[in-house]
């Protein structure tokens, strides 16, 4: 008997990655960074880091798609049992306070505008320390340290 080999979407990891990044620059681009579209590019750039880590890891995208959609919580979640142990200081909260928000839209429209549990400075430097975690252990994955 064959048995048939699980697809993966690992080559999609860095992709998600890059995408993460360009929406961190929107976010941090925007006048008001207190919340409103500013919080909406920072969720978009938390959900692909961290989506960005379990294709690495070997979740293929349906299963982020079915099982996560939008709920950064539970993808930080899923993160760390999948075993990334570094996550940044003041993610969780981020998580905690954008997941909701974005998970029912009410971000992408324009109709919270979440008190940001950390300052701006704050949510980049976790945001840029998460994403740098996550490329460089997939450029590991590639060059054969995993």
């Amino acid at each position: 008997m064959t048995r048939r080999r699980r697809q993966t979407d690992r080559h999609l990891a860095p992709v998600f990655c890059a995408n993460a990044r360009s929406f961190h620059e929107m976010a941090r681009s925007q006048r008001d960074r207190h919340g409103g579209a500013s919080a909406y590019y920072l969720a978009i750039a938390i959900e692909l880091g961290l989506k960005a880590y379990l294709l690495h890891r070997g979740v293929t995208d349906q299963w982020n798609r079915v099982h996560l959609r939008h709920d950064l919580t539970r993808a930080l979640k899923c993160v760390r049992r999948a075993g990334l142990k570094d996550v940044p200081e003041g993610m969780r909260e981020l998580a905690d306070v954008l997941s909701p928000r974005y998970a029912s839209g009410a971000l992408s429209r324009g109709l919270a505008r979440p008190e940001m549990p950390l300052p701006p400075t704050a949510a980049d430097r976790a945001i840029a320390e998460l994403l740098t975690t996550v490329e460089t252990i997939i450029a590991d994955g590639e060059r054969g340290g995993e």
